[in-house]
């Protein structure tokens, strides 16, 4: 069987079969298959340290966010906290992740209160034009 027809016949039976049982278990439906599987696939990443360039592409292409910027700042992804040791990026688990949150907000409160406004500058005059030369021009100013 080629892999198009595979394809076919697994579509038509998720059609024709909307629960799966699970050894041991109730009646399964599909949509809670998913969900287990996905679960567990953030299980897996969770569990596993994570390289120092993928958390800074993460950061980078902004799905990831660093507490500060500051040597060592933790970084949040995937609904958790994560720190940097010699493995790697590990992610906290979720009591360390629930107390850091508290520490995260009171942090960055305290840093907004700090921050320069970043609002419009009033200026007194608007900057002149620059002048050329006389010399540039070939005018008589």
């Amino acid at each position: 069987m080629d892999h198009e027809a595979a394809c076919v016949e697994s579509t038509a039976l998720i059609r024709m079969e909307p629960t799966m049982a699970e050894p041991g278990s109730t009646t399964v439906t599909w949509a809670e298959r998913m969900e287990l599987l996905k679960d567990s696939a953030q299980q897996r990443v969770l569990n596993a340290p994570m390289p120092p360039a993928a958390m800074e592409q993460l950061i980078a292409d902004e799905k990831a966010d660093p507490l500060g910027r500051f040597e060592g700042s933790p970084v949040r992804y995937m609904d958790r906290w994560w720190r940097l040791n010699e493995l790697g990026w590990v992610a906290l688990d979720e009591a360390g992740s629930a107390q850091l949150d508290i520490h995260a907000e009171r942090y960055q409160a305290a840093a907004a209160a700090t921050a320069p406004q970043n609002g419009p500058r009033k200026r007194d005059a608007e900057p002149a034009e620059p002048r050329l030369a006389q010399a540039e021009t070939g005018d008589d100013v």
